[in-house]
């Protein structure tokens, strides 16, 4: 891993970056940072006037239109507050996903803001006892402690965990300051979510995101589910795929260790030893290939390397697959054909698939199998990839990683200088050569 700043290099007596706390903390929006610790499920502009107290039930309510935080599908809300109170919610329902939908976690959301046991000033310990602070005092005591930990022991002694939580413009301000700060020791939940699927995905076609809507969902013909059980983890998108199941005649199949709820709609359900997908995939891929199922005219024209898959789909035979997965020969036959006869169709997986050592390899799996279908690119196919949180995929794209800055600009000497050295990054007191020294000697 390439550092912006080695721990070494910082010299004891070096105040930092050159400035004052006051003014590196302002200008490098470590207050934003400290706001985001109180305010990362919900807009600012919600919680500023929030107080530990009842409100007036005659005040006026204002209606904000935000968004659920529990999981990727996110779901709108209409928030109702009293005196910067969150004091109610509704459902949108001209949402184009919820349709006025909710989950149980989702009707539940507004605790997170105001229940009982929610934290709603910054406290400190003293003499055995909490102490409310106020927010310029903690984030003034917090920078100050921090920056005398970076003199003493070095920026990398300081470790920034970001969030999926965290909305795009708070994602990109946390990568920004721990890169300022001078150490690329910050990461968020993808790292044991879905960097598995960043990674395996942008390695087949260049980029790790989802490439339909849930909304396209309703045109599928078929849906393979494997890694992914949404009756549960995501009830709201379960009101698409029924959708689809219902006015589009899609064929469901669920792959997965044990019967879920989704498998309780499936068209076809295929019970697989954990951890065995890649063989499972490519016993697929060996009956598409032996009986011309796959979308030549697509494979000619739009993917290369397919020669060298089917060289290795070779060696899983039926039986090396029923080997290795439990599936036997007829389920296996029956799901590549029943994906076969029913395109456009898409793939969905979810954390069931990546949090693997193997996860990497499963993620390009189900990608290539889709490839070698002619399902990408088109309406009612692709690879639709079910996160966790609401924004692991704007964390991850504005480098909340330590491997990646935004853009998935990578730690190469020119990723640096694309974002320090011809401005962007631009901090007034910061001399950009002492971060990255010769940087534009090399890079111009």
């Amino acid at each position: 891993m390439k550092l912006v700043k080695r721990s070494e290099s910082v010299s004891k007596n070096q105040n930092g970056l050159g400035v004052s706390r006051r003014s590196f903390m302002k200008n490098t929006s470590l207050a934003a940072g400290g706001a985001m610790v109180g305010a990362g499920l919900f807009a600012p502009s919600m919680m500023r006037k929030a107080e530990a107290k009842s409100v007036d039930p005659d005040a006026k309510t204002e209606v904000k239109r935000t968004i659920c935080s529990h999981c990727s599908v996110g779901c709108g809300i209409y928030a109702e507050v009293q005196n910067g109170v969150w004091t109610g919610q509704e459902p949108a329902f001209d949402h184009p996903f919820n349709a006025g939908g909710h989950c149980a976690k989702g009707a539940a959301l507004r605790e997170h803001g105001h229940g009982e046991r929610r934290l709603k000033y910054p406290m400190k310990l003293e003499g055995g006892k909490w102490k409310k602070l106020s927010w310029d005092q903690a984030i003034e005591e917090i920078g100050s402690k921090c920056l005398e930990i970076r003199e003493q022991s070095g920026p990398d002694s300081v470790y920034f965990l970001g969030s999926a939580k965290h909305n795009n413009e708070q994602a990109y301000m946390f990568r920004k300051m721990a890169s300022l700060w001078g150490t690329n020791n910050v990461d968020h939940q993808a790292r044991i979510c879905h960097s598995t699927t960043v990674a395996g995905v942008a390695n087949t076609w260049g980029y790790g995101a989802m490439t339909n809507s849930f909304n396209d969902m309703h045109n599928c013909k078929s849906m393979l589910f494997i890694g992914s059980n949404p009756a549960e983890a995501h009830p709201v998108a379960m009101q698409h795929i029924l959708i689809a199941k219902e006015k589009n005649n899609c064929k469901i199949v669920v792959a997965d260790p044990r019967r879920t709820r989704t498998a309780a709609k499936s068209d076809h359900y295929v019970s697989l030893r954990p951890g065995t997908d890649v063989g499972f995939i490519w016993g697929l891929l060996w009956h598409v290939f032996k009986n011309n199922w796959e979308d030549k005219e697509f494979i000619r024209q739009r993917v290369y390397g397919m020669d060298e898959i089917k060289a290795e789909v070779a060696k899983w035979n039926p039986e090396e697959v029923e080997r290795v997965t439990g599936v036997s020969e007829a389920d296996v036959y029956k799901t590549a054909k029943l994906l076969s006869e029913n395109r456009p169709g898409c793939i969905v997986w979810c954390m069931g698939g990546t949090q693997h050592t193997t996860g990497n390899n499963n993620t390009r799996a189900y990608c290539v199998l889709e490839l070698a279908l002619g399902n990408i690119g088109k309406s009612g196919g692709g690879a639709n990839i079910f996160r966790g949180h609401d924004n692991v995929q704007g964390a991850t794209d504005l480098g909340v990683l330590s491997h990646t800055l935004p853009g998935y600009y990578g730690l190469a000497d020119g990723s640096w200088a694309h974002w320090h050295v011809f401005g962007i990054w631009s901090l007034i007191g910061l001399r950009i050569a002492s971060i990255r020294p010769s940087t534009t000697a090399r890079n111009r």
